[in-house]
């Protein structure tokens, strides 16, 4: 059922980018990074498709029809779980630390730093000059840390950890502005605002529906759980409503 969930939220993804890469005037642009899950295995820009597995990284070329030809593939340490973009970064989630490359030559990306951290799993995204990892260790490492981290990567080459928070088994995360949402698995959904990154405070949690995966666009929540793939209105953060569910059989 999982594997159904995240093909769907893959298409959506897709949705989402096509929508973003092009300006008013037609325009290409690469304003499309970052609207995929943070649990996604794969991200995408104007022209290329960063895809990950366990020990590598693959760079595919967009063709003018639609079809993909692989360029380049760059061997990593195993443990490479999820992959988020942002302007020209590429953040790798490893099981220990969050690798940061720079595709400003999609065709060859260059590594640029290295965050270690507990092992754990660990989905991130980023806006502006910071990112935000969840290490859940409840059920798929061997220690026992959940939490939130916030990293400052204005320096690219030296990401600095500026906070943390206690969760309960953080999956999938999507920021918007202030508000970071965390999915909890069966905790549900954890709503946060992060104005300050030294001083995060919890705005609401919902915990009528699993959730693993979240794109927060536009006031609307996409969100993954157990029943499918739901829709939210997060215009008013303490009343999150539910607009609809695409429902995904067991």
């Amino acid at each position: 059922m999982r594997t159904r969930i995240l093909f769907i939220l893959c298409i959506v993804m897709a949705g989402l980018a096509a929508f973003s890469c092009q300006d008013s005037d037609g325009t290409t642009t690469d304003g499309l990074s970052g609207k995929g899950g943070s649990t996604a295995r794969f991200a995408v820009t104007a022209t290329h498709l960063f895809a990950v597995e366990d020990d590598a990284l693959k760079v595919y070329q967009i063709m003018g029809n639609g079809a993909l030809e692989k360029i380049n593939a760059i061997q990593l340490n195993p443990g490479v779980e999820t992959i988020f973009t942002r302007d020209h970064w590429l953040y790798l989630g490893t099981v220990d630390a969050m690798i940061t490359y720079d595709i400003a030559t999609p065709a060859n990306p260059l590594f640029v730093s290295s965050y270690s951290h507990v092992v754990s799993c660990d989905p991130v995204v980023v806006q502006d000059t910071l990112a935000f990892v969840t290490l859940r260790t409840f059920s798929c490492r061997p220690s026992n840390t959940n939490q939130l981290e916030i990293i400052n990567i204005k320096n690219p080459q030296q990401p600095v950890r500026l906070s943390s928070y206690g969760l309960n088994s953080p999956y999938g995360l999507g920021v918007d502005g202030d508000l970071l949402f965390v999915c909890e698995g069966e905790s549900g959904l954890t709503v946060l605002n992060v104005k300050d990154p030294m001083n995060i405070h919890l705005i609401k949690r919902y915990d009528e529906d699993d959730a693993y995966d979240v794109i927060p666009h536009d006031g609307t929540l996409i969100l993954t759980g157990k029943d499918g793939v739901a829709q939210y209105d997060y215009t008013d953060p303490d009343a999150i409503k539910k607009l609809s569910l695409i429902p995904v059989a067991p």
